[in-house]
């Protein structure tokens, strides 16, 4: 993000006179507007000075003193600095000069989250901003009468950020209100949307059973889903084929990787479908096509509700909150039938034995192992709560210090290194997912590194308020280290190779180091990480060999990575 653009959408004047003074022509003005549209008013706003981000202004009312004796031309330039001034005092002040509001988004998942969770919740204060920004098109499904089919199309315009921005929306407005706005078609047309699929795959029923590795990812996967504790806490009874959807979308969020990868992982979303039921407390029963063994059901999620920035800016005090389902159980057997009946109310938990299998032994009575899935989720919610509360930063959207933030230039080499499929075709990796694998190349890389170092985590495509349940992973096993030992030197061979200094054709960790070790600020959330380093620091050697060019989409940890000298 080089700059703040700036669009106008209307520009009109009124010539008030001074008393006494006679009434100038009608149309004194015709001139000095034109000329301020054609290259005075974009002149003056491109030097605006104002912090990174989409700045939305609903309305700026500027009165402003004009000599009309003087040419046309010299009024347009004091007409455009005085416009461009009077929109960064706004800005700085945080302010709006009139009602209507001043809104600030930091990128575009930020926005396109607060669209659809303001769309979701029923909330439209902020409808002039998403249509100042193109969120909201002409053309589009009104949103007032049809915000499912309006946030859809917004969602269909972004199909990278889409996954990223659901997720934060269901956060901010709850999952509950999403399943209002669009139901079971909606969540189809998600997937297919975050797949690249013109229809949602089908959820894989037959066959033979997942074999342990798939069985000890999709635990993992589950462990580290934000959108599998909004599932257990929103006591939704998801109706089919919608665990088949949050299914697709778990894995956008927890591997992205994996998700164009379904065939060489098969079972894996059969198992998180069946997990999502568990915490839905819809029984899994065997269907047209399922086998006729229920599946083994991973885990569930031993994650918190996260205190993370929120979809968007924030709301009105006064705004409303829908994290509410509608009352009524629907036949869970019947396709996409409303599915917002209240399931079971969370029991008091058992006491568990932290040291049990990844993978419980496989059960028959479906509606039991919801209701055990439950239990443990609200245990080990608590334990996580307590876990955070000391460690979370004040504000995550601000960031957080490192002295590696060159860590994540090492995301240019990932291509020549083989990743991402060489860690996803990587037998003795089977069982883990791919943040895994890249935090702990990470700690391999830089040697000294906190498990819990914003750089290490940013590498992998995470930030410290999704990191618990990566760092409370179990330990590798002999076979996962030395793959990932592997893995790890050939990134930093490929480094040293890309530097092109003598100095590490036999020292590949030392090029790491000297591109690694720097400080800087990172700042980590879903679908957007940026690196922030001061310009003193800017490093020709890392420059001339590309390393610091802005990654972009990345499309395998699911984010937008931007490097920004400050």
């Amino acid at each position: 993000m080089s700059g703040p653009t700036v669009v106008i959408d209307r520009l009109s004047a009124t010539l008030r006179h001074g008393p006494g003074e006679p009434p100038p022509p009608a149309d004194r003005l015709r001139g000095p507007l034109r000329h301020a549209v054609a290259g005075p008013l974009e002149t003056a706003l491109n030097r605006l000075a104002l912090p990174p981000g989409r700045w939305c202004l609903a309305r700026l009312d500027l009165t402003l003193d004009l000599d009309l004796a003087r040419p046309d031309p010299a009024l347009a330039h004091d007409w455009s600095e005085a416009v461009a001034a009077a929109i960064e005092r706004t800005v700085r002040a945080g302010r709006p000069a009139a009602p209507g509001g001043l809104v600030h988004y930091r990128h575009d998942v930020e926005l396109l989250a607060d669209a659809v969770a303001g769309l979701a919740a029923g909330r439209r204060e902020r409808l002039w901003a998403w249509r100042q920004t193109g969120v909201l098109r002409p053309g589009d499904p009104a949103p007032d009468a049809s915000p499912g089919p309006a946030l859809l199309a917004a969602l269909e315009r972004h199909p990278r950020l889409a996954a990223a921005a659901v997720l934060r929306a269901a956060e901010h407005c709850g999952l509950a209100a999403l399943e209002r706005a669009w139901g079971c078609p909606g969540w189809q047309r998600l997937a297919a949307l975050v797949t690249g699929e013109d229809r949602p795959a089908p959820e894989e029923c037959a066959g033979p059973p997942p074999g342990p590795a798939t069985r000890a990812l999709a635990r993992d996967l589950l462990a580290g889903s934000r959108l599998a504790a909004l599932v257990r806490d929103s006591r939704l009874r998801p109706a089919e084929p919608t665990p088949a959807a949050w299914a697709v979308l778990v894995l956008a969020e927890a591997d992205p990787a994996a998700l164009h990868r379904i065939p060489a992982r098969p079972g894996l979303r059969g198992l998180l479908a069946d997990g999502l039921r568990a915490l839905g407390g819809v029984p899994v029963r065997p269907g047209p096509g399922r086998a006729a063994q229920p599946r083994e059901l991973p885990e569930p999620p031993d994650t918190a509700r996260p205190a993370g920035p929120p979809a968007g800016p924030p709301p009105p005090a006064d705004a409303p909150r829908a994290d509410a389902a509608r009352p009524g159980a629907p036949d869970p057997d019947a396709p996409c039938a409303d599915a917002a009946g209240p399931g079971p109310a969370p029991h008091a938990p058992a006491a568990g034995d932290p040291a049990e299998p990844a993978v419980r032994a496989p059960r028959h009575d479906g509606a039991q192992a919801g209701e055990q899935a439950r239990e443990q989720a609200g245990e080990q919610t608590r334990e996580q709560t307590g876990e955070q509360a000391g460690e979370r930063p004040a504000d995550a959207a601000d960031g957080a210090d490192t002295g590696w933030a060159g860590l994540v230039f090492l995301l240019a080499t990932a291509a020549v290194t083989g990743l991402p499929d060489r860690a996803l075709d990587e037998p003795a990796l089977a069982a883990r997912p791919l943040p895994w694998v890249l935090h702990t190349a990470a700690r391999a890389l830089a040697p000294g590194i906190a498990p819990g170092d914003p750089a290490a985590l940013a590498l992998a495509g995470l930030g410290p308020d999704r990191a618990a349940a990566l760092l409370r992973a179990r330990p590798a096993t002999p076979r996962e280290q030395d793959a990932v030992s592997a893995l790890a030197a050939d990134w930093a061979r490929a480094t040293a190779a890309r530097l092109g200094d003598e100095r590490y054709a036999h020292d590949p960790s030392g090029a790491v180091l000297a591109v690694a070790r720097r400080p800087g600020r990172i700042t980590a959330e879903t679908g957007w990480i940026e690196v922030r380093l001061a310009v003193a620091d800017t490093d020709l050697a890392v420059r001339r060999a590309g390393l610091d060019l802005d990654p972009g989409w990345v499309g395998w940890l699911g984010a937008v990575v931007r490097y920004r000298y400050v």
